[in-house]
């Protein structure tokens, strides 16, 4: 009896483990219907995008290449050694890159090997500021690294704020769509009735079916819209494209309670643009000193410990080296020109800032401009779907009691159908303004 509980024991193990896993997957697998909010969307893109990782990650390589420029100040100590040998014995040692090496001792053996080995210890005295500068032009690439990570991240919420925006329109378009042929459905129905009983003519039933067919294909162009804006909102987010998308049927209600006037204002201090080019004035301004800085003399410490030997276990001559280096670039118009072209990229530069600073007010006016159009558009086409419900409502009804035109019919559904458009739209235009102008001013 022991036995075959012991026996039936990993079988109940491994049971229970299925078990586990199946429905750990049902778990995992059951939050693709739940619908993604814009909120989650942003967060998960500021996690997971690529672009931002790849920005971001910037940041630390400018920093590694700050420190490297900082070490420029520190001594550096290498360690060589060469072997050389020849088919004849030789009095001559091997020489040996940057040093000054002499020949055997008169005592010495002619040889057909030679061993060179050195140490060699650096020290920069003086650099005429080509470290200092060096450092500044790299802490300045640094700091527009930092600036491109929060302007490609404002970037990004806006194009994901966008792009959700155009899914819930295209959703909603869809569901009018939907709705739409549902309506001409049962006004076949009505019409293919009345026509039996010889009230209408077979043209009314053509009719309908015609307005039918192009409902039906304006319902197939929004359904493949929206693959295509979900594909677009998932490659957003870092994910696969064909991953299935399900957003909310109503959008966050999104408002701008700063007037014109405001709004410029703060374009000129949140606008990341305008911080971008002025970094990049700040690191042609650092490149122009770099540039100078190779004109300066140097001065540096060497010490030198070297040996040489006929074979790795004696040393015939060895000793220590120790100088001074100056070195002063006297002519030499290729620093020269390189400083003329530092300064001509800085001018250039600032150049770019007055026309980015004019860029920016035109971006952020705009955008002001589109939030308050798409309010009015939000507020007219609301207006105008009540009274097409309440018109395709009497129209509706007198075609019931063969009263109506099926011409007043179709343009009643018709004229719905487009009001329902344009009020989706519209409230799509006004999240995507609404996002515009946060991106602009970074309110």
């Amino acid at each position: 009896m022991k036995g075959r509980l012991c026996r039936s024991f990993p079988f109940a193990m491994v049971l229970g483990a299925s078990v586990v896993l199946l429905l750990g997957s049902l778990l995992l697998a059951q939050p693709a219907n739940v619908p993604l909010t814009l909120e989650g969307a942003l967060n998960y893109a500021r996690q997971n995008s690529p672009r931002l990782s790849a920005k971001r990650q910037g940041v630390t390589t400018q920093q590694a290449s700050v420190s490297a420029e900082r070490a420029e100040r520190l001594p550096r100590l290498t360690l060589g050694a060469a072997a050389r040998g020849s088919s004849q014995p030789t009095q001559t040692a091997m020489g040996f890159p940057l040093t000054q090496l002499a020949s055997i001792p008169e005592n010495q053996p002619f040889r057909r090997g030679h061993l060179n080995a050195e140490v060699r210890a650096t020290m920069p005295i003086y650099t005429g500021g080509r470290i200092s500068s060096a450092v500044s032009l790299g802490e300045a690439r640094r700091d527009l690294a930092k600036i491109t990570v929060r302007d490609i991240e404002r970037e990004l919420e806006f194009d994901v704020t966008r792009t959700y925006a155009n899914l819930v329109q295209l959703d909603r378009d869809v569901e009018a769509a939907r709705e739409s042929v549902n309506a001409l459905v049962e006004s076949r129905r009505v019409v293919a009735q009345m026509l039996d009983e010889g009230k209408v003519a077979r043209v009314d039933l053509l009719k309908v079916d015609t307005r039918l067919a192009d409902v039906q294909d304006t319902a197939i162009e929004f359904r493949n819209a929206r693959e295509i804006e979900a594909g677009q909102l998932n490659a957003l987010l870092g994910r696969p494209v064909d991953t299935p998308v399900v957003v909310e049927t109503v959008l966050p209600p999104p408002s701008v309670q700063q007037s014109l006037d405001q709004v410029s204002q703060l374009a000129r201090a949140g606008n990341l643009k305008y911080q971008l080019a002025e970094a990049e004035v700040n690191v042609a301004e650092q490149s122009v000193n770099v540039a100078k800085s190779a004109q300066r003399p140097a001065l540096s410490l060497v010490a030198n410990l070297l040996g040489q030997s006929g074979d790795p276990f004696t040393v015939y001559r060895g000793g220590v080296m120790a100088g001074v280096v100056f070195n002063f670039p006297f002519f030499d118009r290729t620093l020269t020109y390189r400083v003329v072209e530092a300064k001509s990229r800085e001018l250039e530069r600032r150049a770019d800032l007055k026309q980015v600073d004019l860029d920016a007010a035109q971006r952020v006016r705009s955008a002001y401009l589109q939030v308050q159009n798409a309010q009015e558009r939000i507020r007219a086409t609301v207006t105008a779907i009540g009274y097409a419900r309440e018109a395709l409502r009497i129209e509706q009804e007198k075609q019931r009691y063969g009263r109506g035109i099926i011409e007043n019919l179709l343009d009643a559904q018709a004229a719905l159908f487009t009001s329902e458009a344009k009020y989706y739209r519209a409230l799509a235009d006004y999240m995507t303004a609404t996002a515009a102008v946060r991106r602009e001013t970074g309110i």
